[in-house]
């Protein structure tokens, strides 16, 4: 056993199996707050929006920080031609398999459940345009500033999402404030903008709408014109909208650029520098000649997404492929001076935030090309753990501090969720939990499993496949329990014991002995099974 754990750390594949099934976590409580997903709960949690934010902040960074550990030791042990083919056959092969089936199988779920959940009857006028309706509702005292159940948005908020011009001016008419804010300073005026509602934009200017209003983080409605069309349409259906063409957004920011004010700069934003730089760099990843467009299909090369929460494995493409280039040139990071790369991520990390307002953790890319500052982010961490394992090799001697580190981690997760909307003080709080984070949880992990554990192997290799195909499950999981007249905590953890032993059983009944089990994790049969017990 020893030998086996001098061979393998099995306390870091438990590890990155532990961060591969956060995920299925963070999926399941996604329902219980504001967030852009297709299943919005009748019940609402205050405290899972923070244990989201404290996984989301740590999790990837600490996987790719592994992957990168994991990859330096097999190419030392097998060479660069089996590192690619392995990479190859276990990474490159499942995400094209996954794109095809699994990934189609979500859209359709995500599009079943925005047709199945129907809105409050207040919100369903507004929806479709009932303006008789909706003058019906407003007529009753304190209708125009009565908030929905779930999201806590305003009518007013939902007509400017939604763009009517006339259940806008319905609502001006019966008393709603024109600038009127949300938890995150956003005004009608930047929903208009950023959704490219240019008929609903003109109806706010004409009624007093602040052009000129800055929301937490200091971006003016102008500056959300320069956030990608491809979110915003991507975001509608999600937030309970009618689908959106990226198309229309362009089009309707384009009326807007003529009303709105640019304000102090060519941003548009009032946030500081790093928020110009930001919003700078969001104009130069999303011009339009980056998109492909057959007909009245369209694609765009960095802001489309390809692949959804599948992201991950094609970003360990891309570093399979800059590793197989280092090592053709010798230039593989011996390891000495890797400690840099923690500074290096902050570099990154300040031109993070592509949202409506200030966000936690790095950002998204779910694109053919991937956005170039997530992808810096996430390489200081692969880049570390590939230069961690050459100066250490397998005794490997990080986080041996966990029990300093991880309360340590808390107090920057803390003080980071107080700061998040000071971009200066985002740049060096966030990555630094990240980083204190993933180095305490390796500690941790190898006080816990000092010798190889067949259950914990086993779970190991399990959580490859049950990350890939949770998603589908996860929904359906989400919407049969959505009526269900119980506190969000209690439905968040019977997803999660329905969900789970229906991937595990999954795996071991249709996976793990099967062509799909070699492919994620190399042969596995009943004898070597049974020997391993």
């Amino acid at each position: 056993m020893a030998s086996d754990m001098a061979q393998r750390r099995t306390d870091l594949d438990a590890l990155r199996s532990f961060a591969m099934l956060l995920g299925i976590l963070l999926h399941a409580s996604l329902s219980f707050f504001a967030f852009p997903w297709p299943v919005h709960d009748t019940e609402r949690s205050d405290l899972l929006p923070l244990v989201f934010l404290a996984v989301h902040g740590f999790r990837m960074p600490l996987f790719f920080l592994l992957s990168g550990y994991f990859t330096m030791l097999v190419y030392e042990r097998r060479g660069l031609k089996s590192l690619l083919g392995q990479r190859f056959t276990r990474i490159f092969l499942p995400l094209v398999i996954a794109t095809a089936t699994i990934l189609p199988l979500d859209t359709a779920i995500k599009w079943f459940a925005h047709d199945a959940i129907r809105p409050e009857p207040a919100v369903a006028e507004i929806l479709s345009g009932d303006e008789a309706a909706v003058r019906r509702r407003l007529a009753a005292e304190g209708a125009a500033d009565r908030r929905d159940s779930f999201s806590c948005r305003t009518p007013l908020g939902w007509a400017t999402m939604h763009g009517d011009p006339a259940i806008v001016a319905a609502m001006l008419d019966a008393g709603a404030d024109v600038n009127e804010r949300d938890q995150s300073g956003n005004t009608p005026l930047h929903v208009v903008a950023f959704f490219g509602r240019d008929a609903a934009g003109r109806v706010l200017l004409e009624r007093g709408a602040d052009p000129l209003a800055k929301n937490v983080v200091g971006r003016l409605p102008a500056a959300l014109m320069a956030l990608p069309a491809d979110l915003a349409a991507a975001w509608a259906p999600l937030i309970g909208l009618n689908s959106l063409a990226v198309d229309d957004v362009l089009e309707g920011r384009d009326r807007l650029r003529d009303l709105l004010p640019p304000g102090p700069n060519a941003e548009g934003t009032l946030g500081g520098p790093l928020d110009r730089m930001t919003l700078g760099l969001s104009k130069i990843l999303s011009p339009e000649w980056l998109r492909l467009r057959i007909g009245s299909w369209s694609l765009h090369l960095v802001e489309s997404n390809i692949f959804d929460h599948l992201w991950f494995l094609w970003f360990l493409c891309w570093f399979a492929v800059i590793f197989a280039l280092l090592a053709v040139a010798g230039l593989l990071p011996s390891g000495r001076g890797r400690w840099w790369l923690v500074a290096v991520s902050c570099l990154p990390q300040t031109v993070m935030g592509i949202t409506l307002a200030g966000f936690y953790g790095a950002d998204a890319s779910f694109g053919l090309l991937p956005l170039p500052p997530v992808f810096a982010y996430y390489a200081c961490f692969y880049f570390f753990g590939v230069a961690t394992f050459a100066a250490q090799g397998i005794d490997l001697q990080l986080g041996r501090y966990w029990k300093l580190l991880l309360p340590a981690a808390l107090l920057l997760f803390a003080a980071g969720i107080a700061t998040m909307n000071d971009r200066t003080l985002a740049t060096v709080l966030q990555p630094a939990y990240a980083w204190t984070m993933s180095l305490g949880l390796i500690g941790l992990f190898r006080r816990l499993f000092p010798q190889p554990r067949p259950a914990v192997s086993w779970l190991a290799d399990a959580s490859y496949w049950m990350y890939l195909v949770h998603v589908p499950l996860v929904i359906v999981a989400q919407l049969l329990v959505r009526p269900w007249p119980l506190p969000a905590g209690v439905k968040f953890l019977v997803i999660l014991a329905t969900v789970t032993p229906l991937l595990l059983v999954s795996y071991r009944f249709g996976v793990r002995y099967t062509a799909i089990g070699s492919l994620l994790n190399g042969p596995r049969t009943f004898s070597a099974a049974r020997q391993s017990r």
